[in-house]
């Protein structure tokens, strides 16, 4: 009886042995390995992303850039080790710390809302227009594994001992009337509910802080009414630079592109600064059929050795802050 099963079977399989292969592949496919592949992702034309009412068409373009990211699996994996442009990152060198891939992701995502907010007030500031601020949140996003602290990521913090809170100033101006070693008891709120939750001051270099990652959330209302369309899948804060420009050419009569093709990349703070991103070397072959691609001064030797390595043509500029750019830009 055995021996007939196993006869069955065998025949079975040979007379179906392509679909057998095609289900073993896809199944193969569902298996994760702890890599994760990074490669260039390409670049954005914010004209496509970012909608204002009544707003002056140009020329050129700011082209936000971005990197490829996933969890390996069979087929990646053999990608992107035979794959020139891609790199293989182990999993502990990629989620840092007491870190996971959801919080990142998390975490990437309200790093995007932040950079739009930080985006628009400084857009419309440049063209002399004034945006209203009419609620501010501030989410705990990450936990830094030396931390003395029951605060969670998603945690939104609404005080810190005795004071109400909102922002992140009002949260650092809180923390700092501590001692360095001080408990200071917080209230937060995490998925509807209020907890109080706790933390120790730590202090370096006349510095105090808690040991958490904060972002923050900002509600307004602009002169004029603007929409963007971003993606689920498209996070970080990585495009703040670009969005202010892309805001500020919409508002504005005169073309500051000049008719060029313009790509970059940097974190933007709320007062303009250019921050340091990672992923540069990818973001840098995506530019490469721009004219001009700026990047934060800490980032700069980083694009220049790969625009060498791969012998592209766009010129690479080092800013600081967006007035940098502007400042370039005129002279163009």
């Amino acid at each position: 009886m055995t021996n007939k099963l196993y006869k069955k079977i065998r025949n079975l399989l040979k007379e179906n042995i392509s679909i057998v292969i095609v289900v073993i592949l896809f199944l193969l496919s569902f298996i994760e390995f702890p890599y994760y592949i990074n490669g260039s992702g390409g670049k954005v034309n914010l004209d496509k992303k970012v909608v204002i009412k009544d707003e002056y068409k140009k020329k050129g373009s700011f082209n936000m850039l971005y990197v490829s990211e996933y969890k390996a699996n069979i087929y990646s994996l053999i990608l992107g080790y035979l794959n020139p442009y891609m790199d293989v990152i182990k999993k502990e060198d990629y989620v840092v710390d007491n870190d996971t891939y959801e919080d990142m992701n998390y975490r990437q995502i309200l790093e995007l809302e932040e950079s739009l907010d930080n985006a628009v007030i400084l857009g419309f500031k440049l063209a002399k227009m004034d945006v209203n601020i009419t609620s501010s949140k501030t989410f705990v996003t990450y936990v830094f594994s030396d931390a003395l602290t029951d605060l969670k990521v998603r945690d939104q913090i609404i005080s810190v001992g005795s004071t109400k809170v909102s922002t992140r100033s009002e949260i650092s101006n809180a923390i700092n009337k501590y001692n360095n070693g001080d408990k200071i008891s917080i209230k937060v709120i995490n998925d509807g509910k209020e907890y109080e939750r706790y933390a120790y001051v730590f202090e370096i270099d006349g510095y105090k802080y808690i040991g958490v990652y904060l972002t923050e959330d900002i509600d307004y209302k602009t002169p004029k009414e603007i929409k963007f369309k971003f993606g689920k899948r498209e996070s970080g804060p990585s495009g703040g630079a670009m969005l202010v420009l892309e805001i500020y050419n919409s508002l504005v009569e005169e073309d500051i592109t000049k008719g060029y093709k313009i790509a970059g990349t940097g974190m933007i703070d709320s007062v303009g600064n250019i921050l340091p991103i990672g992923g540069v070397k990818y973001k840098v072959r995506a530019a490469s059929k721009c004219k001009i691609m700026f990047v934060p001064e800490e980032n700069y030797e980083e694009a220049i050795e790969e625009k060498e390595k791969r012998k592209y043509k766009v010129d690479i500029v080092k800013v600081d802050n967006i007035y940098d750019i502007l400042n370039y830009l005129k002279e163009l």
